[in-house]
């Protein structure tokens, strides 16, 4: 099949847009990213390490089916006032070095590397326990279930806040951060059951800090007990112990906003392959976004960045199809832009997709460039990277098709190609 070439001629006193043909291939579309109602944070698509095999710690949770305890770096500070919800007491090494009332006030800090409560010392590691999943204690204008593990701050001469939570609980809190909490069942559950594989794939992955995730955009945003709803908590219960998994193994089961229509070969925005995240076709597209930049400005942000040509004379950018797939080399399978190329008087100079879209925020790389007048309009689709679960596309799934019971299963095999969803515990 021809595909044309689209090239913007940037001419001394005028601007016309000139299309070259060009040669490619078709291929078939397989079946198988930030929401603008409410918008989760997205989560930059970079590769991490598999962790060491995680210390051995107090987890008494799998039994009672609310899983493993998973530790959240809250905060690290010089000093920390930690607010009791309920009668609670501090243990070190096995020993309880002090019981409080409910309300109690503790101010936490360090010398050397012992733990102080009150200004009185406590041990090296030091577990604030209420025995409950109550909400146990307020810290950071937030509270929290679980237990608190106050230890010296790994990287200066502050002490660090983790939050050891049974996995259950802490999806309660993650689930409605990340998704529509008025969005269908299907969709929901399948948000939760990702959000959960998300965890035990990047289980100590802050070990060297002294927890697993953080509470942030960097592993999943998680905010204690004051984001909980009950139609997420609902699809967290209705799927509790599932995770995705591949050959047997949890999946790194990245997420975003919107696909745009089509998602992401991870090869695209990683440089490796990863068999599960494959781009697939979805039903949903959304509204295309622009943004609209001055050629004479364009052209000098790109001479700062190290793109300069001279005068320019052309953009050269294989053209756009939402919703198909995509064999171009300036593409991924998606469409999003791997690199576009700028030609003038001094040269040409390519450039990386994702570094215009860092360069001017854009939405995604999803977009195409075009001329008109003095100006270009870069036009664009979808939100985030493009990888692994569209949540948007999910929810439009669980619309047309879900019946509020296993539907999110579908959902979930159709954007993580080959896997299976299974029940760990």
């Amino acid at each position: 099949m021809n595909q044309k070439l689209w090239t913007a001629l940037l001419l001394p006193f005028a601007f016309s847009l000139a299309v070259l043909p060009a040669e490619a291939e078709s291929i078939p579309i397989h079946r198988k990213s930030a929401i603008s109602v409410k918008a989760p944070a997205v989560r930059k698509a970079v590769p991490r390490k598999k962790a060491a095999a995680p210390a051995p710690k107090r987890d008494e949770n799998k039994a009672s089916g609310l899983g493993p305890d998973v530790e959240v770096g809250l905060l690290t500070s010089g000093e920390v006032t930690i607010t009791g919800l309920a009668d609670f007491k501090a243990e070190s090494a096995g020993k309880v070095v002090g019981k409080y009332g409910n309300g109690t006030r503790l101010s936490i800090s360090r010398s050397g590397n012992t733990i102080l409560l009150n200004g009185k010392k406590a041990g090296e590691k030091v577990y604030l326990i209420t025995g409950n999943s109550a909400p146990a204690f307020a810290v950071k204008g937030n509270r929290y279930r679980g237990q608190m593990k106050l230890i010296p701050s790994a990287w200066g001469s502050g002490v660090t806040v983790v939050n050891a939570v049974p996995m259950e609980l802490y999806l309660q809190s993650v689930v409605p951060a990340e998704a529509v909490p008025s969005w269908k069942a299907d969709a929901l559950k399948a948000q939760a059951v990702a959000a959960r594989t998300y965890a035990m794939y990047h289980k100590n992955g802050y070990r060297s800090s002294g927890y697993d995730v953080t509470d942030d955009t960097r592993s999943q945003v998680y905010s204690g007990i004051s984001s909980e709803t009950e139609a997420t908590s609902r699809a967290v219960r209705e799927t509790a112990g599932e995770i995705v998994t591949y050959g047997g193994k949890p999946i790194d089961a990245l997420f975003h906003s919107s696909g745009g229509g089509y998602t992401e070969n991870s090869e695209n925005v990683w440089g490796s392959v990863i068999p599960y995240l494959r781009g697939v076709k979805e039903s949903y597209v959304g509204n295309p976004w622009t943004k609209t930049i001055p050629l004479s400005s364009f052209v000098r942000t790109m001479s700062n960045y190290g793109y300069g040509v001279g005068s320019l004379k052309g953009i050269k950018l294989s053209k756009l199809r939402i919703g198909e797939a995509h064999r171009s080399s300036d593409r991924g399978i998606s469409g999003r832009v791997k690199t576009f190329t700028l030609i003038g008087k001094g040269g040409s100079r390519t450039v990386p997709g994702d570094k215009l879209q860092s360069i001017y925020g854009l939405d995604s790389t999803l977009y195409d460039l075009n001329v008109k007048g003095s100006n270009l309009i870069i036009t664009g689709y979808g939100y985030g990277h493009g990888l692994g679960l569209s949540q948007w596309g999910a929810e439009a799934m669980a619309e047309k098709q879900g019946n509020g019971r296993d539907y999110y299963k579908t959902i979930l095999t159709h954007y993580y190609s080959g896997t299976k969803v299974e029940k760990m515990y």
